[in-house]
């Protein structure tokens, strides 16, 4: 009989789904951070476990800031270099294919990889300043306690033309980056990467 896991095992299991589902580094820690934030928006299933707070970075979770650098379930799966890029050891990489084999018939696990890579694929390519730009103007409710903030609205143009040159972002959507201003009825918009709305079934000893 498989045992039940803990809430930080689970978080722990994303942490390590989220690194091996795409085989190279997330770039910082930041984009650890607004991923997995990213993720609990797209999948529902997951915000049961991954919890946000306002900070002046944007969304944080204590638990992931914690677990990224000294795990308690999966001691050596992350390791993060110099310039803050994160990874998988050897070792995570082998409970990463560990955990794949386990699920392999799991529908619903497949969905989450495929909601996984898709985050990946798109917010990887971010810079730290495009990323942040993005989550507040996507998410209004996490800006409270930036320190970023207005300096990123500075320079709204420039970052919105990269988004749009990197074909992260459509027309439609670059008019409302270009013209957002921070005011408290500004209207939420969609960052046009964050489309995926999976929902996961329950299952008794770990709901993915």
């Amino acid at each position: 009989m498989k045992r039940e896991l803990d809430e930080l095992e689970v978080i722990e299991r994303y942490l390590v789904l989220l690194l091996g589902v795409v085989d190279r580094p997330i770039p910082s820690r930041e984009h650890v951070q607004k991923e997995l934030f990213i993720l609990s928006k797209a999948y529902p299933k997951a915000s049961e476990f991954l919890r946000f707070e306002r900070h002046y970075k944007g969304p944080f979770s204590p638990d992931v800031s914690e677990l990224i650098e000294s795990p308690s379930y999966y001691v050596g799966a992350f390791t993060i270099d110099r310039s803050g890029r994160c990874s998988l050891t050897e070792e995570g990489r082998k409970i990463y294919e560990k955990i794949v084999q386990e699920n392999r018939e799991n529908a619903r696990f497949k969905e989450l990889l495929a909601v996984m890579k898709t985050i990946r694929e798109l917010y990887d390519r971010l810079s730290k300043d495009q990323l942040l730009f993005l989550i507040y103007t996507s998410y209004p409710e996490y800006k409270e306690r930036s320190i970023f903030l207005e300096k990123l609205l500075s320079k709204r143009r420039a970052l919105a033309e990269s988004l749009l040159k990197k074909g992260l972002i459509t027309e439609k959507r670059f008019e409302e980056l270009t013209s957002y201003n921070n005011s408290p009825k500004q209207s939420r918009g969609g960052s046009g990467s964050s489309n995926a709305s999976i929902t996961a079934r329950s299952s008794p000893i770990f709901r993915w």
